[in-house]
């Protein structure tokens, strides 16, 4: 490197200490992936309870069909219990994701078009997301995890 340098050196052992378990500690961060993943399991299964979206808005009601159908006091995407049984989630070194693997839970998120001849419209039922709370909790089980891994 030419022209001017600064070099520091840390001499203090126990920051030193400090540093190297943050360093090793976060080398894989999937167990802190999996809490992340099974919190925000929690909260999706808790938006089927709530019957509302991650923003707080609730889900569309019922059409006139699906009252005469299933009747006043069905519960929505929950008419065998398919839907939210499949909700489960994923972890890795970088990454926490909740999903289904149903075909049709997209038509629920998203709303749409359905049925032979696209004739059945669908509104939007959003259950995946992460809410504002969500961030929250997210910082939270991070701060948590970096503190522990500093004081061990």
């Amino acid at each position: 490197m030419a022209g001017v340098k600064v070099s520091i050196t840390i001499q203090d052992d126990g920051f030193r200490d400090a540093l190297t378990r943050l360093l090793d500690r976060t080398a894989n961060l999937k167990p802190v992936f999996d809490e992340i993943g099974s919190a925000l399991l929690a909260t999706t299964e808790q938006r089927f309870e709530s019957e509302s979206g991650p923003d707080g808005s609730p889900w569309a009601a019922h059409s006139p069909a699906t009252l005469l159908r299933r009747g006043s006091n069905a519960r929505k995407l929950r008419d065998r219990g398919h839907l939210y049984q499949s909700l489960t989630y994923a972890s890795g070194r970088l990454k926490a994701e909740v999903g289904t693997n149903r075909i049709y839970a997209r038509i629920h998120q998203l709303g749409g078009q359905a049925g032979r001849g696209r004739k059945v419209t669908i509104p939007a039922r959003p259950y995946l997301g992460v809410s504002t709370d969500d961030r929250r909790m997210i910082g939270e089980i991070l701060t948590d995890h970096l503190a522990m891994a500093v004081r061990r």
